[in-house]
This record gives C-alpha cells, structure tokens and sequence, in this order.
C-alpha cells in the first residue's frame, strides 16, 4: 500500500500543473487495465485512482455549480454550518443545502452556499447561530475572487471547503427560521465568550480551543512575522498534545482499580474521544482531520496487539482523504503539514531518541532547527517570503506553550465543557501567562519581520530542496559539497530582501530603474500603485464599506508582498466610497506619506492640482476637468496623467460628461484606464479618437449590478481596435513602463492548477510601442 499511497500523492502533485483535468472515461479504462496487475502497478494505479477521483468529482462540482447559478433568483434552505461573522449592518455564515427541510428537492443537496445577509433600512438582523435551519429567498452568484499576488485564492478555497456559490438574502420579509437549535460547538463559543471575551488573550484562546481566529489585522501581522501560524490554529500537534495529556490519567485509573487488559483499553479510548472531540470543535479541518484518523488507525492495532508505524499509516491517511477529497490538493494547510510531517520522519530517522533531559533539550533543538531549514523551499513555494525571526521566536515560544499554556488552556476549557465553574482569577493567572506571547506579537507586528520576494519561479524553491536536504543529511566533506551547491541557489534570494538598495542612490534616471504600475483588483472600484523599487505612489484606494475595506484586505498586503517601504503620495480622486477607501488604515501603516486629495474631510496635504510635477524621474500632470469643490463628485474627479518619457498612461478617475476637457489638455496616451469604470458615458467615440490608447484598462467587479464596462463602451473600443483588459477576467495588471516596449502581465490564470481557472489564454502579451 506504500507504492500506492505514494502515487496519490505523485498525482496530486501533478495536477497542480495540469493545464486541463484529463478526460473521466480514458482514465477508468487505463485504471482496470492497472489493476489486473496490481502487484507490478501499484504506483500507477494510485495515480489513476486520484486523477480519477479528482475528475469526476470536479465534473459533479462543475455541473451543480452551472445548475444553481442558473436559477439565480431562487428559495434556499438548510442549515447553518459555521460560527456566522456578525456585523452591525450584516452577517456571513455558510449554509449547507438540505432536501429535509425543502418543499421541492434542492440542486446541489449536500453543498454550501456562501450566504450574506444585509440589514434592510429600518430592519435589524436577526442573530443567525450555527445549527439553526433556514428557508431564505436568495440571489446567488458564482464564487469569484479577488486575484492579486499575495492574497487568498478564493475560488480554490471554495472547492476545499465544498462552497458551491456565493448566495445574498434578496429579502427579510421571506426568510423563514424552521429550527432553533444552536450546535454544540455554538453554544461552547457564547459560553467562552460570555467568561472570556474580556480578556487581552481571548482571541488566541478562541483560536486554540474552537478554532476561530477573530484576529486583528495587527495581530495577524505579528502571527506571520513571528512565523506563529502553525501554534495558534488547531493542528496535528495539537491533536497529539491532548492526546498525550490523556494518557497522563493512567495513575488514575489504576486507582479506580481497573486491570489490564481493560485498563488500556479505556484509557486509549478516552483520549482518542478527546482528539475526536476537538477535531470536531476545531470543526474538522484538514490537519486535525488527518492527525485524528491516523490516531483512531494506531490505537485499533495497538489495541489489536499489532506493531504500527505511525509515519506510514499517516501517508496512507493522507492518500485515502485525497481520494475521497480530491480538492485537498488546493489546500495550502494540507502541503504544509504534509511537509512538516515528511521533515518529523526525517529527522527522527537521523535523530532517535535518547534518555535524559539534556538529551531532550538538544533534540528539541535539532528538531527546531531543522524544521525551520528544510520547510524553507515550502515557504517560498506557497506563500513567496521568509519570516526571518520565526527559529528563534519558536525556540521561545514553543516550550512555554506547549508545557503551559496550551495545556493549561485545554484543562480550563475543559472543566468549563463539563458543566463545572472556573474561578475568575484562573483566567486571570491564565491570561497574565499569554501576556508574553501577546507582547511579542505586538512587537513583532510593528517590525519589518517578512522578507517578501513576489518575483522567485517555483523552480528556485524546488532547486533549494536537494540541497537542503545534503546539508542536513551529509557529514563531513560532503557537507561542505552540500553547501558550496546550497549558496549559489539560496544568497542571489536573500541578499536582496536582506539588504534592500536604496534604487534612488543608484539612479536618479528612470531609463535605469525598473518602473512599474499596478491596476490592482478591488472589485467594483479602483486602487493603483505606481512603483519604483520600493517606493511608490498609490492613486486611490479601492472601495471601504461595511466590513469590506479594500484597503486593508487587498491593498495594504499587496504593498507588504511587493516589499514597499516607502510611500510618498496618496492620489484619492473623488469623494465616492469605491475610490475613497479607508485613508486612516493606511496613513497608520505608512505615517510619512502625503495625501493628495480635494476631500476636505481628509485634511489633505496637497490639492489635487498642487500634486508635484515630479516623481523619481516620472512627469505627473494632475488635472481638473471643472474648478474646486470640498466634496468632489464624480465630474470633479482629479485625473492623473503620467509621463515617463517613453510612454503616457492617463488615469481619469469618474470623469464621463467633461472627459472632453482632459482630451484638449492631454492629447494622444499610451495606455488608458476608462473612466467610470468603463460606463456608457464616459469614453465616447470622440474622446478616444483624440487619445488613440494603444491598450485600455478598466477595474470592475465581476459580474457587477452596473453592467460595467457597458457594451457600448466595448462596442467603441472595437471599432477603434483597441484590446481592452478588466480586472474582473485578468485580475490584477501589471504594466512595465521601463522599456520602449509595453509589456503588461495579467494575474489570472494563475501558475497553480490552470484547469481550475476560466480563463486559459496566454498570462502576458507584448504591445509595441510605435
């Protein structure tokens, strides 16, 4: 079974840079044809099993997805599924579909529906809780993300997580509750938060106990920077420390007089219940569904009196939950931990056991140490960046957690599951025992602790993974081989983001530096950066409403991810929340930039037209198309025409009825970003005649209740042969100013698992500049 194990696993991989999923009945006939000789073929026959796991499954999934999107307009119901996300004006929960509850049989029975509810004018929300059945009235959409380097890839979570659609209650007056009866794992989550919320400790303790991370956008910063994730979300290790903590209750038992066998017996079973149940609160996710099943596969035999290895029956978990769940391969969690399992075996191959506590010391060391050197290539695969300091901050942290505070925590949590009261000052001493955790996330949210490198090929990370692996493994002279082939691959990666260079010491002239703007996908909105090493200028912020700041979700991590230090000017055109955005979330992060903007509720550093003619060699032109006004409107947006010698990009905001003014003050452009985001009046047949763009750009949000950009726009750009990109097909867009040629670079399809992707055309294209 270790052959055919290892060819699930082979295929999986495989399938991550498959173009398109290979056809169901071709693969079934070459599946029995393998397995009438199995012996000689279990390599194979693993392998076809996945891919033809993965294909009927993503046929089904494709089929129900088509069905329920068609109906569009339609009656749900179900019941909900998660911990909902409660806002003052809306909540976000996922229903599951269920022929029990319906009046007529569901599409898509057994699936999830990603719903959101939004607060009526004059209505208030009813409380939605996990366990409650509802019949909802609902408008549902396909699940569609926002595709920008550094962010989630939705569509792919979706898949993981069974999320058919994306579905909006189109009315309060229609929904209907059928059931209300909170689950266990609910009612648990109000009772912590009723004796706990107060504490500074508490969304850390609802992350190790329930599996819910309220954090704060600076608390999720400081968990990545200090390299903490795997500590703070429910995982294998964390499965296999309650599990041990149970077998602690061996004396106890004895007390009670049980004897062997029976003895063994209970205690085994009590702790797997225990893992059981909280897998379950943890609600089942990939690592502790796998960890909790390699538990239940080792104890049966151990029970049995059967000698088993764990490291083979957890590959063997692992290939049986991608057959049965073939989307797992889209689960970053699910490499990770598959990773740090293959580096657990390895280094307990090279480093068994020894007896005695400076033994112990060291081996935690060497395990540490290793895991931080050989998941390096994982890292840089999946996530493009190093956290620096995350060895010596798990050296520190992982010995106080895992001895004290974890278990401290699940004894506490327990006690409280059981009915019987906690003493207030027990949260208290509890509370005053994660201050340290908490303070050095703090500090380590407010330090440059990530090492982006956006523009390292997959292939660099492959290549540090032999060579890793030789200089763990070697001694002696091979060791210095080993490293002399580590160097060259891992310095040219490092140095860069070590020692960042100042571009503007090397050259003041632009024909020397890399220039770059990005049309970031928002949404329906608009958000651009304008780069120069690791500076940059940002021309409007993208929309803020509600819960939804893509600000903070999308522009902010795409500055971190590109590695941008400095930022010198803030462009906010006009004053309508999709342009707008959250202007104080982003002062915070970058204190020293200056905000450009006619808003005068922002207290702007400059007017829009007192915005300097010059940026690290690039001409900005601000431009009005009517006179001032405190509270610009869509006509008095600030437009921004950028000049860099070689090419001219015009960025007019919602400029549409005085678009002609713009055309007498700019001329002929390069390339254009359509006004309005592309609406029927604005980019009139006139204005683009005088302009001529060679490439036009237009941010929209998919499938949009606009209707943007308008098929009269399209029609005009047609006639004019003008190519036209949208953010809601390419994703985020990328254009190199640098050379007399214009390059532009699209973000979708992305470089992962292209089958999953609409869209299959080529990701970059070339437009000369004439």
């Amino acid at each position: 079974m270790e052959r055919f194990s290892f060819g699930v696993l082979a295929a999986a991989i495989l399938a991550l840079w498959l173009e398109q999923l290979p056809p169901v009945i071709p693969l079934a006939i070459l599946f029995c044809a393998a397995l009438l000789r199995w012996r000689h073929t279990a390599l194979y026959c693993g392998a076809l099993a996945y891919l033809l796991s993965l294909s009927l499954q993503f046929a089904w999934q494709m089929q129900s997805v088509q069905q329920i999107v068609a109906e569009h307009s339609t009656e749900v119901c179900g019941q909900v599924v998660s911990l909902p996300r409660q806002f003052v004006e809306s909540s976000r929960f996922i229903l599951q579909l269920s022929d029990d509850c319906a009046e007529k049989q569901q599409i898509g029975a057994g699936g999830r529906l990603e719903l959101r509810w939004y607060a009526e004018a004059g209505q208030v929300l009813p409380v939605i809780k996990a366990g409650q059945q509802w019949r909802l009235p609902v408008r549902i959409k396909p699940v569609r993300g926002l595709a920008n380097p550094g962010s989630p890839w939705r569509e792919a979570n979706a898949l993981v997580d069974g999320v058919l659609a994306v579905a909006t209650v189109s009315t309060a007056t229609g929904a209907q509750l059928l059931q209300n009866t909170p689950s266990v794992r609910q009612q648990l989550a109000d009772q912590f938060a009723g004796c706990c919320q107060q504490y500074a400790a508490y969304p850390l303790w609802l992350a190790l106990t329930i599996g819910e991370r309220p954090f704060s956008a600076e608390l999720w910063q400081g968990v990545q920077h200090a390299g903490l994730a795997h500590l703070l979300s429910i995982s294998g290790m964390h499965i296999a420390l309650l599990f041990a903590l149970c077998l602690m209750f061996k004396p106890l038992l004895a007390q009670l007089g049980l004897r062997e066998p029976w003895r063994s017996l209970c205690l085994w079973s009590l702790a797997l219940a225990a893992a059981w149940f909280y897998a379950a609160l943890a609600g089942f996710a990939v690592p502790t569904l796998r960890a909790v099943l390699t538990l239940s596969v080792v104890v049966l035999l151990r029970l049995l009196w059967h000698r088993a290895s764990i490291w083979q029956f957890s590959w063997l978990i692992s290939a049986c939950l991608l057959l049965l769940w073939p989307f797992l391969l889209l689960s970053f969690s699910f490499w990770l931990s598959a990773a740090a399992l293959a580096v657990l075996a390895l280094l307990e191959w090279q480093h068994p056991q020894q007896p005695g506590v400076r033994a112990l010391m060291w081996r935690f060391v060497l395990f540490q140490c290793g895991f931080s050197l050989l998941l390096l290539p994982v890292g840089l695969l999946l996530f493009q960046g190093i956290a620096p300091f995350a060895l010596w901050v798990n050296l520190l942290v992982l010995p106080l957690m895992t001895l004290l505070g974890i278990p401290l925590l699940l004894l506490l949590f327990g006690i409280m599951c059981l009915g019987l009261g906690v003493a207030p000052w027990c949260w208290q001493l509890l509370d005053a025992l994660y201050w340290p955790l908490l303070w050095l996330l703090d500090r380590a949210g407010q330090t440059d602790g990530w090492w982006s490198v956006p523009a390292l090929p997959w292939q660099c990370s492959l290549l540090l993974l032999p060579a890793l692996l030789l200089l763990w493994c070697c001694r002696g002279r091979w060791q210095l081989a080993a490293a002399a082939l580590f160097l060259p691959v891992f310095l040219p990666i490092v140095l860069p983001i070590m020692v960042p260079v100042q571009l503007s010491q090397v050259s003041q002239n632009v024909s020397e530096t890399t220039l770059l703007l990005h049309l970031l996908d928002v949404g329906q909105g608009s958000a651009a950066v304008l780069q120069q090493g690791d500076a940059a200028l940002v021309i409007d912020l993208g929309p803020a409403y509600g819960p939804v700041s893509a600000t903070r979700q999308v522009l902010l991590p795409f500055l971190r991810y590109q590695g941008i230090r400095q930022l010198d000017y803030v462009l906010i055109s006009h004053d309508d929340s999709d342009h707008s955005g959250d202007w104080p979330t982003l002062r915070a992060r970058y204190p020293t930039a200056q905000l450009v903007s006619d808003i005068r509720r922002l207290a702007p550093r400059f007017h829009c037209t007192e915005l300097p003619q010059q940026w690290r060699g690039v001409r900005l032109q601000a431009l009005r198309a009517g006179g001032y006004r405190p509270e610009p409107a869509n006509e008095d947006s600030c437009a921004l025409l950028l000049e860099t010698g070689r090419h001219r990009v015009l960025l007019p905001g919602d400029i549409g009825a005085r678009e002609d003014v713009l055309a007498a003050s700019t001329g002929p452009v390069d390339v254009l970003v359509l006004g309005h985001h592309g609406s029927k009046t604005a980019s009139s047949l006139r204005f683009l005649q005088v302009l001529q763009p060679k490439l036009a750009l237009v941010s929209s949000g998919y499938q949009n209740q606009f209707g943007h950009p308008a098929p009269e726009t399209r029609a005009r750009l047609s006639l004019l042969q003008i190519p036209l990109l949208n953010t809601a097909d390419s994703g985020y867009i990328r254009l190199d100013l640098t050379d007399t040629t214009l390059r532009y670079q699209r973000f979708r399809p992305r470089r992962f698992a292209r089958w999953l992707e609409n869209s299959v055309t080529d990701a970059e294209t070339v437009v000369a500049n004439e």
